[in-house]
Parts: C-alpha cells; sequence; structure tokens
C-alpha cells in the first residue's frame, strides 16, 4: 500500500509535467490495483466546487487538451488512463487521506478561527480515584476543601493542590492519580510534603499512605517538575522514587525534572540540585546524576547519554516560556500541541528546519506562530469543528 506523501509527491509531479519514466510506471502500477478509480464519478461532490474545479482544470492543462477535446471517447488510451489516474489520486488525496481541503467540508462544520483565538494552558486537572471515580479540580475553589477517603485535597490560596492526611491510623493504601489534559497544568503538595508541578497532558500517580511508607514511589506519564520533601524515619531520609515507562529515578531530597512522554524517542531526567539515581531497564543500566546534568534515555537505541543542560532551555515551561534551541518542527509542535490542546496536521513535512527563538507561554498561539514564520518559509491554518477541537494545519 503506498504511503500518502509518495501518492502526493507522484501528484505534484503529474500536474507540474516532471515526472520520469520510471514514476509514470509507479502511477501506472497503482492505478491498476487501485480501488479509487470509480470513485471520482461516484463521490464528484465530495469537495468544495471551487476547489475541484481548479485542480481539474489544472490536470486538463497538463494533459494538454482544450475543451472541445474533453470528450472520453476522443481521447485516446493513453489519456483516458492518465486523466482516471489525476481523478483518482485527485480524490484519493481530496477524501481518503484529508490532504488539502477535503478534510475541511461543511459536513463536519469545520471552520477557521484566528490563531488569537487559541488561550494558552490554565490551572486545570482531575483526581481519579481507585474506584474510577473523577473529582473535577476546576470546581474546587481557592480555599475550599473537599474529603476523599481519610484524605484532605484543598486549593490553598495561591492555587496549589494540597493532599493532607487526617487520620493516618485508618488510612487505606489506595492509589489516586492526578491528571493534567491537553491545554492544562497543576502544582500540588503530595501528602508527605513533596511539590509537584504538572505539565499539559500529564499523570501521576501515588499511594494515598505515600507519607506513611519506608520508600516513597510515584508513578509518571508526562512531564512533571518535582521539589522533594525530606522526610526522616528513625534518623534517616526515607527515599522518594519516580518510576516511568523507561527509568526510576531514586532521590533523597532534591529538585530535579522528568520529561517521559509516551511515543516520544527521548526521556530526560535534569537536576538542579541534590542526587539521584537514574536506572533503566530496571537496574540493569544505572547512572549517578549530579546537579547540572541530565540523563538523556533514547526510546529507540535503548541508551543514554550523560550531558549538562541550559535550565532557560531544559526548564522553560517553568518559567512560563517557550525557548527553542535548534529544536526539530516535529518537537516544536509536540510542545505546542500539548500546551494549546491541539491536534496537529502536516500536509507538507519540514524533516531538516529547526527552529530558534523564545516567546512566552501566557500568550496566544498566534504569538508563537509568528515566531515560527520568521524563522522558516511555512504556513498554519487553526481549523475548529463543530464541537470545539482545533487542529494546526501545516503547510
Amino acid at each position: 500500500m503506498y504511503k500518502h506523501q509518495r501518492l502526493q509527491g507522484l501528484f505534484d509531479k503529474f500536474l507540474s509535467g516532471t515526472l520520469n519514466d520510471s514514476e509514470t510506471k509507479e502511477l501506472d502500477d497503482w492505478y491498476a490495483q487501485s480501488n479509487q478509480r470509480n470513485f471520482f464519478n461516484e463521490h464528484s461532490d465530495c469537495a468544495p466546487e471551487s476547489m475541484r474545479l481548479k485542480l481539474l482544470t489544472g490536470i486538463h492543462q497538463q494533459l494538454g487538451f482544450q475543451e472541445e477535446e474533453r470528450n472520453i471517447e476522443k481521447r485516446g488510451v493513453r489519456k483516458l488512463m492518465y486523466y482516471a489516474i489525476a481523478a483518482s489520486l485527485l480524490i484519493f488525496l481530496l477524501a481518503g487521506l484529508g490532504i488539502f481541503y477535503g478534510k475541511y467540508t461543511s459536513e463536519d462544520n469545520t471552520h477557521h478561527i484566528a490563531a488569537e483565538q487559541v488561550e494558552p494552558a490554565r490551572d486545570k486537572a482531575l483526581i481519579r480515584l481507585s474506584n474510577g471515580k473523577t473529582v473535577d479540580l476546576d470546581s474546587l475553589k481557592v480555599g475550599n476543601s473537599i474529603q476523599l477517603s481519610g484524605i484532605k485535597v484543598q486549593k490553598n490560596k495561591i492555587g496549589e493542590i494540597e493532599y493532607q492526611s487526617e487520620n493516618n491510623g485508618t488510612l487505606k493504601a489506595a492509589m489516586t492519580q492526578i491528571e493534567t489534559p491537553k491545554g492544562g497544568k497543576i502544582s500540588l503538595i503530595l501528602p508527605e510534603g513533596t511539590q509537584v508541578e504538572l505539565n499539559a497532558g500529564s499523570r501521576l500517580r501515588f499511594s494515598q499512605r505515600i507519607g506513611l511508607e519506608d520508600v516513597r514511589r510515584v508513578e509518571l506519564e508526562g512531564e512533571g517538575f518535582f521539589h522533594v520533601a525530606k522526610v526522616l524515619a528513625n534518623g534517616k531520609r526515607k527515599p522518594f522514587i519516580v518510576h516511568t515507562a523507561n527509568q526510576d529515578v531514586e532521590v533523597l531530597g532534591t529538585t530535579f525534572n522528568i520529561q517521559a512522554y509516551p511515543n516520544e524517542r527521548l526521556s530526560k531526567t535534569t537536576l538542579v540540585e541534590g542526587s539521584v539515581i537514574v536506572s533503566f531497564e530496571g537496574k540493569s543500566k544505572q547512572v549517578f546524576l549530579k546537579p547540572g546534568f541530565q540523563a538523556v534515555w533514547n526510546n529507540n537505541k535503548k541508551s543514554y547519554e550523560i550531558q549538562s543542560f541550559d535550565k532557560d532551555i531544559e526548564l522553560d515551561w517553568i518559567n512560563g516560556d517557550f525557548v527553542f534551541e535548534n529544536e526539530a518542527l516535529t518537537n516544536v509542535l509536540n510542545r505546542v500541541s500539548r500546551w494549546y490542546n491541539i491536534e496537529i496536521q502536516y500536509v507538507k513535512t519540514y524533516p531538516n528546519m529547526t527552529f530558534y527563538g523564545n516567546v512566552s507561554r501566557k500568550n496566544s498561539l498566534a504569538e508563537v506562530l509568528n515566531l515560527l514564520k520568521k524563522s522558516a518559509n511555512i504556513r498554519f491554518r487553526v481549523m475548529m469543528d463543530n464541537q470545539g477541537r482545533k487542529t494546526l494545519v501545516v503547510e
């Protein structure tokens, strides 16, 4: 099965008249096995009329016949074949894959919106209890609290979510999960005093008895900045372990950042102060980190590197900024997607393009896109459907 990027490339060359012999044969072979041949005649109204006519006019011009020649019976077999190929490709690309404008028809009421309308992340999260029930923290007002199985959850005067154990003797070892959606973030204080900043699209899971356990353990998916409380037991500090899909980070009392989003190539543990032991693949690979260094795990190569880091870049989200330093477009837009709760669709890809610059995370999406457009010849469109879901189209 052909990849849509390859078909788009062949189609563009066909319209521009630059197909070579091997590419021409490739189109012939694709057409011969394609189930899209009859799609144009059956679904001729699938795309906006003006766009369909515009592209078909281009096809006619490239095929080299005039208006009076557009009679199927008068064309040669070769021209008929290529017209069918072009029509099939056109509809395959428009309707089947959503490239160009076919994805944005009136059927789903999708329409353009200004990038200024896309607002940045705000304090937004929910608690997911062990029984599956959820509590929306948006509804919790400053100074108010709720009771959850022996735990008091309160929003303090600066907006942080505080967990407070009220009766340690009867506290159950139930698991609690804090989730921030795309476009959301949260600051929280765990029952034993550890402060955590959760970035957009992240999850933190921990036991309600975390302050009573010999080893404090939490599970992280996404990105979190930790300031671990120093808790003593029999004169010794209780260790604190953060578990992610690819690593365990063990600390005693320290400040560090972990970035471990699923489906991303790199996971990073960045140490600001104190000391940590980072274990990969169980404990088969371990490294002792000093302040000012980070451990970078490559999920593809199954290996890690230790390197120094720039606080302004690696901790930009804590400082309220986006800072790009030789960063690939896909990485940039993954971060944008999480922060602004917007999906990314690529009409055109830019595999070798990197970006530099910084912009405040408090700004609307428009400011970020303006920064990117200053660095490269790239265009964006923002679309929204009738359910409020937004898509950033990269052209």
